[in-house]
């Protein structure tokens, strides 16, 4: 969860994004679980504007992929998944190479998380086996120019 204070708003900025919008120059964040944050673009008249969202739900990443899967005005450039403290007391940041959902029922979704180099990470960020299911489907896949030889 991200906390917020009145007195780091900053309303200036929040008049150029529309009506409902709000900026603020400092968050507070509840650490304890991976929060994700997704790099893309929007295709406005003929060139590519660029924007990152942080997300803190794995439902909130899978609706975000696959929104963009279908919309060919959108891309994702970069989704990388913020790890919550280790016990040095430092975070990592893991960027994925893939996403894979592992279940065709949307209830029992529980998506899978592979690092850019292969690694499979659980829903903590931990790594873990790689995990076997019976039916999969990809729901992202790092663009080519950013994957690094393995």
């Amino acid at each position: 969860m991200l906390r917020t204070i009145d007195n780091h708003e900053v309303a200036t900025f929040a008049l150029i994004h529309g009506k409902g919008a709000k900026m603020w120059r400092a968050v507070s964040m509840e650490l304890r679980i991976p929060y994700f944050f997704v790099c893309h673009a929007i295709k406005e008249d003929g060139v590519w504007l660029h924007e990152t969202c942080l997300l803190w739900r794995e439902a909130d990443v899978v609706d975000f992929c696959n929104e963009v899967r279908m919309d060919a005005n959108r891309k994702i450039v970069q989704l990388s998944m913020l790890l919550p403290a280790s016990e040095a007391g430092r975070w990592d940041m893991e960027e994925l190479g893939e996403i894979w959902s592992d279940s065709g029922d949307e209830s029992l979704r529980s998506p899978i998380f592979i690092a850019h180099d292969g690694r499979h990470l659980s829903h903590d960020g931990r790594n873990t086996a790689a995990v076997v299911t019976t039916a999969k489907e990809r729901i992202y896949s790092m663009p080519t120019a950013n994957r690094s030889p393995i």
